[in-house]
């Protein structure tokens, strides 16, 4: 060991030289501005370029590389040309290659797999706040992608949906994409001239390349809008207000007796729809009327390593909308609103009567506020239901932009609960973001409190008529929480601090939070060299530090001393070495694996190695292990997936873990195992039929779960689905539990999109 990591000292040392730029590259990205031209002719969106208005527009093609090489001139062309009227944003991409490079494994629409095709993606920025962005992209088949990228790219969304026209040409030497963006799309209804933010990203995967028009500096994110060039002379806007409406109709079966309109029993027969206005040049109001949640995308299997909870992302498309407003804290570890706690109970969704939101923004000022209003539901495993009270949530957020560099923001947030006494919950906040120096110093911070009810309990005893818990009254309590963050991205050298504290009291109900009452502490600091030796694009390796006390910093209550090596290759393959000692209080027993852990220190060491072959190949597969001193006991987790793309038409997927080991004082080990699966077969770009699978082996609960979904967009934001779900346990309920029922369930659902354009 002493051997190799003096080697690897050595190597470092020895390419110091050779990690800096070629000659020629510039590192850092150049400005960018683009000046588009007004078009007074009709422009047809079929990737060629015959209109006269593509001959007049000037031809842009100051390109670098962002991978491998950063800061490299690519060895092909790409152009870009901007052109506008009243109503469209239009955007022509020209992007040569060598003849017969071009490469195409993803037919289907929205599907990730066109990261890894020739694809080229319009990225934008309207409101221009170096914050937020959109992403609208296509490979060289024309197949569709788009997203939102939040908070300087740091959350990528690619469950945002929008209707919008593009087409790719191909040829022999490369291919041709044309764009047409509706500024309603954009928020942009009228202006006497506007600037927007503007990046093109191009994916070459035979070069396994990235260009973009302007650089995107690793590590930031591929949507950091801070990294993004200027749209300019837009001019005399006078965009038409746009009303969008979504009507829905749906039927169901699970194969039970029993039909009902019920729409809190999950009706076999629904209608409903969603309707979006826009009331000025950047502001929306939005409904949405006995929202159907059931064709959202089946969450992936998660296993518990511990007692905290594990986190699910947002995929419903009702609260995608607007999202870069309400969005409050850090992701995955600290959210004093998280939209998933709404509509859904223990992960089945509860029927919706309503929803409506505004949210837009009128010069530094962003706005929003939500309000929904849950049926409630009844205990009913039949039709996938859990027992659930009528609630409505209100949710109210502004923010200003300050200056280029710092925005501020308040949020306020509220439930009510009909039907319990004493239920109600309130939150709110303050909170403040910093990105500066061009995106390479970014600071987030909030100050946070709630307010919470909790109802009167009644006194419990078992059989034996022994008590087992007093009956307490009803009870209020007022939390509060605060956090802030501060990191520096630099090419070679990224620092990071770190500090999030919670009292006792403090209770995000709507939020989500990791362990609330406590406060954290953290440090990290990466180095990244990039040698030109060994075929190798960069290595990533340095140290970090935890620690975790109780509010009062009397007590601690864990830590953890991280060490991390990664290497990764020109050819995108990589392997990554963790190296962790940590220490646990665990305060309360729990159960994991169905053993009891007890309350006690606990404290030893965790391996993880993984590594990935190349992404952009017809086969990607990726394999680890880690290795983890656990509660007194050790865990073996061994893992495995496969990704193959057989053509543009067919693709499968799978991963499998298995975990194997035991407790401490455990009567005996666990050894059990779980899977994701998918297989998508695109027969046109707007027809698919889509298979996930899932499979969780875990004690206590063994099951397995399907959705089949055939999709058919057969107009543009229109879609018929013909859905097939499944959830089958694989074991019986424990004595004196309810028993365990299989899910089944057919739905069909059609939508229908329907967009006008009023004059003002």
């Amino acid at each position: 060991m002493t051997r190799q990591i003096a080697f690897i000292v050595a190597m470092l040392g020895s390419s110091t030289a050779a990690a800096a730029p070629a000659a020629g590259t510039a590192i850092e990205p150049q400005e960018r501005i683009y000046r588009a031209i007004r078009t007074h002719e009709e422009m047809r969106i079929d990737g060629k370029a015959t209109e006269e208005t593509w001959s007049l527009a000037p031809k842009d093609d100051r390109f670098r590389e962002r991978t491998p090489d950063v800061g490299a001139k690519p060895p092909v062309r790409t152009t870009l040309q901007v052109a506008y009227d009243d109503d469209y944003l239009y955007v022509l991409l020209d992007c040569e290659s060598d003849a017969g490079d071009v490469i195409v494994r993803t037919l289907r629409r929205d599907n990730p797999g066109i990261f890894s095709d020739d694809a080229v993606y319009v990225k934008l920025d309207p409101s221009h706040n170096h914050r937020d962005g959109m992403s609208m992209g296509i490979n060289a088949e024309g197949a569709q992608l788009d997203a939102l990228g939040l908070s300087d790219g740091s959350q990528f969304i690619r469950e945002w949906d929008a209707v919008w026209t593009a087409e790719a040409e191909r040829r022999d030497d490369g291919y041709t994409a044309e764009f047409r963006i509706p500024f309603a799309v954009l928020g942009i209804k009228s202006a006497a001239e506007q600037t927007i933010g503007l990046n093109i990203s191009r994916d070459h995967p035979s070069a396994n390349a990235t260009y973009d028009w302007r650089l995107f500096v690793p590590p930031r994110s591929p949507m950091a809008s801070s990294q993004f060039g200027d749209l300019v002379g837009l001019r005399n806007i006078k965009a038409k207000r746009a009303i969008e409406l979504t009507p829905y109709a749906l039927a169901r079966t699970n194969f039970r007796p029993g039909l009902t309109v019920d729409p809190r029993r999950r009706p076999n027969l629904a209608t409903g729809g969603d309707l979006r206005i826009q009331v000025g040049a950047s502001s929306y109001v939005e409904g949405s009327f006995f929202t159907d949640f059931a064709l959202v995308e089946a969450d992936e299997v998660q296993v518990a390593r511990d007692r905290f909870p594990l986190f699910f992302p947002e995929r419903r498309p009702f609260f995608i909308n607007g999202l870069e407003v309400f969005d409050f804290g850090r992701t995955r570890e600290a959210q004093l609103f998280f939209s998933r706690r709404v509509g859904l109970v223990d992960g089945q969704p509860v029927p919706v009567l309503a929803g409506a939101k505004v949210y837009g923004r009128v010069g530094p000022v962003s706005y929003g506020a939500l309000a929904l209003q849950t049926l409630g539901a009844p205990n009913d495993p039949s039709r996938a239901l859990t027992l659930s009270e009528p609630a409505n949530v209100s949710v109210g957020r502004i923010r200003v932009q300050t200056t280029r560099a710092l925005n501020v923001g308040l949020m306020a947030l509220g439930q009510h609960r009909f039907g319990l006494d004493h239920a109600d919950h309130a939150a709110g906040g303050v909170d403040s973001q910093l990105i500066a120096l061009d995106g390479k110093l970014v600071g987030y911070g909030f100050m946070a409190g709630t307010w919470a009810q909790t109802p009167a309990q009644r006194e419990e005893r078992d059989e034996d008529d022994v008590r087992i818990a007093p009956a307490t009254d009803p009870q209020s309590r007022l939390g509060s929480s605060a956090y802030a963050q501060l990191q520096y991205r630099g090419l070679y050298v990224r620092p990071s601090v770190l500090w999030l504290w919670s009292d006792r009291d403090f209770d995000p109900r709507l939020g989500f939070y990791r362990r609330p009452g406590s406060a954290r502490q953290e440090a990290s600091l990466r180095f990244v060299p990039r040698p030109r030796r060994l075929n190798l694009r960069e290595i990533n390796f340095g140290p970090s530090y935890s620690i975790e006390t109780d509010p009062a910093y009397s007590r601690r209550l864990g830590q953890n001393a991280r060490g991390t090596l990664g290497v990764n290759w020109r050819n995108d393959a990589a392997v990554n070495y963790d190296i962790s000692h940590f220490v646990d209080f665990v305060q309360q027993p729990f159960e994991l694996y169905q053993h009891e852990v007890e309350s006690r220190r606990y404290s030893g060491f965790r391996h993880n190695i993984n590594a990935e072959s190349p992404g952009r190949r017809v086969l990607r597969v990726r394999a680890g292990y880690e290795y983890a001193e656990l509660f007194g006991g050790a865990a073996h987790l061994p893992t495995a997936s496969l990704t193959a793309r057989l053509g543009k038409h067919f693709s499968i997927g799978g991963r499998y873990t298995h975990v194997v080991g035991r407790l401490a004082d455990a009567g005996e080990d666990f050894n059990f195992g779980f899977a994701n699966a998918n297989l998508d077969v695109a027969l046109t770009r707007n027809l698919a039929f889509d298979n996930l699978g899932r499979l969780d082996l875990s004690p206590g609960s063994p099951r397995v779960g399907t959705q089949s979904r055939l999709r058919w967009r057969f107009a543009p934001g229109s879609d018929l689905f013909v859905v097939y779900r499944s959830d089958i346990p694989l074991s019986e309920a424990p004595e004196g539990e309810p028993a365990r029922v299989a899910f089944h369930e057919v739905t069909i659902k059609l939508t229908y999109y329907l967009r006008a354009f009023i004059n003002r």
